[in-house]
């Protein structure tokens, strides 16, 4: 998990070169205030620290309250064992524990926390107030801290044994991340949610509940748990009978020889393995699984944890069954204190394991064993598969292809170079000339780039757009003209292959921002470098240079050269237009269908009814929620899987609620704006070029169509070019 440390106390006076000479320690409240901002970094990691210690003190009921989300307040109470009044002063103190004596403790640790940061961390971070009453004691106190986890204030109070910890106004004291944290404050909370649901899940007894009132006065129940002794009772607790129904066991299995050698594992099947463990996972038939991968839950000893590898291993291995989902997952494993180190990071969430590839092979074995009855790929019509390899193949040859391939290829010949008559004669045109022309040599290649440029930095008049003559003469349209140059091709190609050499050597240097390569492995870092050197009124002050190819429109923006395809940015443009305007038609049901879901997922639902509506989903809600209406359109039918993939998005985040729609939605918008969008092939006027590509600065996310065709790439800076060109 990533790390940020925010200091907001501002110096009277900024650092001088005197000050740098003198090493000097930092002062006491400062370095409270560095650490304890490495210590909590979300509203999830508070309330685990507070949940964490109920479960220490050995409480079997825990109750969570939050106020709008937990902005305003974040309360957790147990029935735990009290705080004893001798340790009062200490408890928020840094560093301060019962459960360590010395550093050897930690391999025989039993406990949840042990280092004495959570609590002093918090005082730091929120204003802080425990009312507790130990077993011992005659009433109850509480108790008011300050940042530096010292008492401010002491009264008698009433409650039963146990501890309420409350904290008020989290973060407030770093500006920088409660701003942060109110601006993305229902996505925090869902975080949160989710890790507490890691907690419920746990066969210890502990009876959860969690709550929410919002500003408005509104109050919802999140978690309500019976403090099961099994995980399966428990996961009907939290998600529901479904998704019990859906969920196999899965026993330890031993690795075999193969699994063991692809690990590197030097172990004999006679030995004791020094782990166990409690698996659950969604069954890998198709419709069992989930449309993200967020009910998914690890532990190490009953420690909730993110072991990446194993979370990795589960995640491929289940795909290899099906591909279109992911599992729900419940992973416990079981072993000694001293073959895993949880003092990684300061929210204890990274582990280091001993043994970790004879666990990895031993995880392995056991899914391979549990699905073995599966078939790895899952084939349910013959005649869907025969129009699935119909419709890849296009998608390799059009859609697929990188821009800087077609670019390479050469113009059609004079024969063909007239516009197709209909889309069908273009596409086949188009597939032809990919296969026809995908050996240039690299001269050629070069050739084409060098002399496109030098022509472009030749015309700067934006009067008519150019056609770049390559191959010989082109008769394309009346109002294009042909431009011979003569180019010192030999000293063009030196200075542009030294050119990149010294990016490689400088790659601070301000006069280049696009470096990336236009290949289908360089797209990522390409996508970078445009979002961060083109903003969207950018697009309205690029020249159109002219259409390359009758597929391509190549335009300028000050030096820089940049070349957009003509379908996939005008198909990005009616998607997004689809995706923010459309209101899917629906269909009533006969019979309403009762939805089965989590506290937190009904309280999203029903906070975001609307744009279920604009999806074609109707509800009728209550002290239940039914299913009333289901959308319609274009062969598929939608239900529960993809109300779970909406709540899931808007869980994570709800600025973008306009534009959430489920993936199979999002598959038909991009099937419309597909066939409505201009095509490969088209001959476009100069006002049609300008238009697509003003689009594209009202795009949300335009570097790429809906079917992931890269809609822009950079080609060259034409300072590089302009010193080698003679004149005609």
């Amino acid at each position: 998990m990533e790390q940020t440390v925010v200091v907001e106390a501002q110096p009277e006076h900024l650092p001088t070169a005197a000050d740098s000479t003198e090493i000097r320690p930092i002062n006491t409240e400062t370095v409270h205030r560095i650490c304890a901002g490495q210590v909590v970094l979300s509203l999830a990691i508070a309330m685990k620290e507070l949940v964490e210690n109920a479960i220490d003190a050995g409480a079997t009921i825990i109750d969570i309250h939050l106020k709008e989300y937990g902005s305003e307040l974040l309360e957790v109470a147990d029935n735990g064992n009290g705080v004893h009044r001798s340790n009062f002063p200490g408890l928020a103190l840094k560093h301060c524990t019962s459960k360590l004596s010395d550093f050897d403790d930690l391999e025989r640790l039993g406990t949840l926390g042990f280092r004495g940061e959570a609590l002093s961390s918090l005082c730091a971070l929120a204003d802080v107030e425990i009312t507790t009453k130990h077993g011992a004691a005659d009433s109850a106190a509480r108790l008011s801290y300050d940042h530096g986890g010292n008492i401010v204030s002491e009264e008698v109070a009433a409650r039963q044994r146990g501890t309420t910890v409350s904290l008020r106004n989290i973060f407030a004291p770093l500006p920088v991340r409660r701003k942060e944290f109110t601006k993305n404050l229902k996505r925090e909370f869902s975080k949160m949610c989710n890790l507490l649901y890691a907690y419920c899940l746990l066969p210890n007894g502990i009876k959860y509940s969690c709550s929410n009132t919002t500003a408005k006065g509104a109050k919802s129940s999140l978690v309500a748990t019976e403090g099961h002794k099994t995980v399966r009772e428990n996961v009907i607790s939290v998600f529901g009978l479904k998704q019990l129904a859906s969920l196999l066991d899965v026993p330890l299995a031993l690795p075999g020889p193969p699994i063991l050698e692809e690990y590197g594992v030097n172990w004999a099947p006679g030995d004791k393995l020094p782990f166990s463990f409690d698996f659950l996972v969604s069954s890998a038939l198709h419709g069992s699984g989930r449309s993200s991968a967020d009910h998914q839950f690890f532990y190490i000893n009953h420690r909730p944890c993110e072991p990446s590898k194993i979370i990795k291993l589960v995640n491929e291995l289940y795909r290899q069954f099906n591909n279109k989902q992911y599992p729900f997952v419940f992973l416990d494993i079981a072993t000694t204190s001293c073959m895993v180190d949880v003092n990684i990071t300061p929210d204890k969430r990274q582990v280091f394991l001993e043994k970790e590839k004879l666990l990895l092979a031993t995880v392995k074995a056991s899914l391979l064993e549990a699905f073995k009855e599966l078939p790895a790929t899952l084939v349910t019509n013959t005649l869907e598969v025969s129009r699935g390899l119909k419709r890849h193949a296009t998608e390799v040859r059009v859609k697929n292809t990188s821009i800087l391939d077609t670019f390479r290829k050469r113009p059609r010949s004079e024969g063909s170079s007239k516009p197709a008559k209909n889309e069908a004669e273009s596409k086949s045109v188009f597939s032809a000339r990919d296969v026809k022309d995908s050996e240039l040599e690299a001269d050629e290649k070069l050739e084409m780039l060098v002399e496109i440029a030098c022509n472009l930095s030749k015309h700067e008049s934006d009067d008519e757009p150019v056609v770049v003559d390559i191959d010989g003469p082109q008769q394309v349209e009346s109002q294009r003209r042909q431009v011979p140059l003569k180019l010192n091709y030999s000293a063009l190609k030196e200075k542009f292959l030294n050119h990149l050499e010294n990016q490689q050597q400088a790659p601070d240097s301000n006069t280049v921002h696009f470096r990336s390569d236009i290949a289908p492995d360089a797209n990522k870092a390409a996508e970078e470098e445009l979002s961060r050197h083109i903003a969207k009124e950018d697009f309205a002050k690029m020249a159109i240079i002219g259409q390359f190819n009758l597929g391509f429109i190549v335009t300028k923006l000050q030096q820089d050269l940049f070349i957009v395809d003509q379908h996939a940015t005008d198909e990005k443009y009616n998607f997004e237009q689809l995706q923010r305007n459309s209101v899917m038609d629906s269909q009533k049901l006969v019979n309403p269908k009762l939805l089965e879901l989590t506290a937190a997922a009904r309280s999203t639902l029903i906070e975001h009814e609307e744009v279920f509506k604009k999806n074609g989903f109707s509800f009728e809600t209550g002290e239940n929620i039914f299913l009333t209406s289901i959308p319609i359109g274009e062969g598929c039918v939608l239900g529960k899987p993809d109300i779970d993939e909406m709540i899931f998005m808007l869980q994570e985040d709800d600025s973008r609620k306009t534009m959430c729609r489920p993936s199979r939605v999002r598959s038909v918008f991009a099937s419309r704006a597909c066939r409505k969008s201009v095509m490969i092939g088209k001959s476009l006027s100069r006002t049609e070029m300008k238009n697509l590509v003003a689009h594209m600065g009202d795009i949300e996310q335009p570097w790429n169509c809906p079917h992931g065709r890269p809609t822009m790439r950079h080609l060259v800076n034409l300072s590089l070019l302009t010193e080698q060109i003679e004149p005609v």
